[in-house]
């Protein structure tokens, strides 16, 4: 299967720093007139605006992630070199060296300079740690609540801050609506055809893909005939995802307009009994191996279905696998049929160094940077620029629909946690009530917190962009 490039998005885990985030002085000294001034009178008088960019694991050299002499690494390189040109600057990428910025990371500690932008996966560590300028007090130079540009809700989710957001992500690049781990369950299409299964992917495009269904096929899905032993599925994270599926969400409004923490809402205790039961009931066709474990037993075809990520999809699966395809996770009694949501973990995304010299200059490289690219501005080109990467137009359609609804899974704030305990607990079989009891009050206070203070900017995005 032909690639266009050898990998979409790479993980790039930032360790934890625990601090609080905090603004820079702005200097710039110049006239820039904002987003709606004359680019063609805009003079940087030479200004140096670094890129502090990661090393991408699977590949020697990259350009913003993507692979060197690849399409996509020359256009970006095209259009550094067009802004440096029309605004008299001189923008350069430096490559840190490592994967997760770990040289960057001591430095900035310390107060180091060490560039104007910093464009890595998963910025909350650097935010937490009051790395990053706060995009609000540069405004009038980046639109950070531009749709179009910036993608969904979702990704504005993990760029902010107690209500504060920090990063945006260039998500009308083709291939960066591929976000990093929200969950789907790969379908082994071999085994679905070799044992005529029932296609979760018809399950899906005829309205049955429900927990009802899901739970019929369990048995199904589960051979042995002499010849081959297979399992149904392999839960290999949490039930965060199911609990989405479910219309769960971390917090609930009121009915003066305020929200407060949902963590054991009946959406969840809902979720929670329903895993409990299935996860007991059909011990015998579940399996919950891990990422690497679960890799070799669908390669050896001892699975028909494995929760994964899409990038994963594209970084393991596409390279080894001749037949698959992907479904959600499926759809609960209180969620909405066709409203595909998830739970991601990261995403790329440029920030503004705390201490950058021209923090509106660099709001206004960055702002050019987001826009999309010839013959890639609509969902259609983007789609058909991963078409390598999938057998049935149908998962195209897939994807983007998750995408569109994708939330922050808050991995960095203990959230993910409270749904992998419960993920533990309902395979004892414990129920909802239980778990919430235990576990909720904590969780929600993380909530309260965290989430809670992100809602009214979130509320006017969705507004916004309607």
């Amino acid at each position: 299967m032909k690639k266009i490039f050898s990998a979409l998005l790479l993980i790039c885990l930032v360790f934890g720093i625990c601090s609080c985030a905090q603004s820079s002085e702005e200097s710039f000294s110049l006239d820039l007139k904002g987003l709606g001034g004359d680019s063609s009178v805009i003079d940087f008088d030479g200004y140096e605006c670094v890129i502090m960019q990661n090393h991408m694991a699977e590949s020697a050299t990259s350009v913003l992630t993507y692979p060197t002499d690849t399409l996509m690494a020359d256009m970006l390189l095209e259009r550094i070199n067009e802004i440096s040109e029309d605004f008299n600057c001189k923008v350069t990428l430096k490559t840190d060296g490592t994967i997760r910025l770990d040289t960057v990371t001591p430095l900035m500690m310390s107060g180091d300079y060490v560039g104007e932008i910093i464009f890595t996966s998963g910025p909350t560590a650097f935010i937490k740690a009051g790395f990053y300028h706060r995009l609000d007090a540069v405004e009038e130079y980046l639109d950070y609540t531009d749709a179009a540009r910036v993608g969904t809700i979702g990704l504005l989710e993990q760029s902010l801050y107690k209500g504060i957001p920090y990063a945006v992500t260039p998500a009308a690049w083709p291939g960066k609506q591929t976000v990093t781990s929200f969950s789907v369950f790969i379908v082994n299409e071999n085994l679905v055809s070799r044992f005529a299964l029932d296609d979760p992917r018809d399950l899906l495009e005829n309205g049955e893909w429900t927990w009802d269904t899901f739970e019929r096929i369990l048995p199904e899905y589960t051979i042995d005939d002499g010849s081959i032993q297979t399992k149904a599925a392999n839960i290999t994270w949490s039930v965060l995802d199911f609990a989405m599926m479910n219309g769960a969400d971390y917090v609930k409004e009121n009915s003066d307009g305020t929200v407060s923490a949902a963590l054991d809402s009946e959406e969840i205790r809902e979720t929670f009994d329903w895993c409990s039961k299935i996860f007991t009931t059909y011990k015998d066709c579940i399996t919950f191996n891990g990422h690497d474990q679960m890799l070799n037993q669908f390669f050896n075809d001892e699975v028909v279905l494995a929760q994964t990520a899409i990038d994963h999809v594209i970084r393991f699966f596409s390279y080894e696998v001749s037949n698959y395809g992907i479904v959600p996770m499926p759809c609960g009694p209180k969620g909405t049929y066709g409203k595909w949501v998830n739970a991601h973990s990261e995403n790329v995304s440029f920030g503004i160094t705390v201490n950058a010299k021209e923090p509106e200059a660099a709001a206004m490289v960055i702002n050019r940077m987001l826009d999309p690219f010839e013959g890639y501005e609509t969902e259609e080109d983007r789609k058909e620029y991963m078409a390598d990467y999938f057998y049935d137009k149908r998962d195209l359609d897939l994807l983007m629909n998750i995408y569109q609804n994708s939330r922050w899974n808050y991995v960095d704030f203990g959230l993910y946690d409270y749904f992998t305990t419960a993920t533990s607990q309902t395979r004892s079989g414990k129920s909802g009530t239980e778990i919430i009891e235990k576990y909720a009050e904590a969780a929600n206070s993380k909530v309260e917190e965290y989430v809670v203070p992100n809602y009214e900017l979130m509320k006017q995005f969705k507004e916004t962009n309607n």
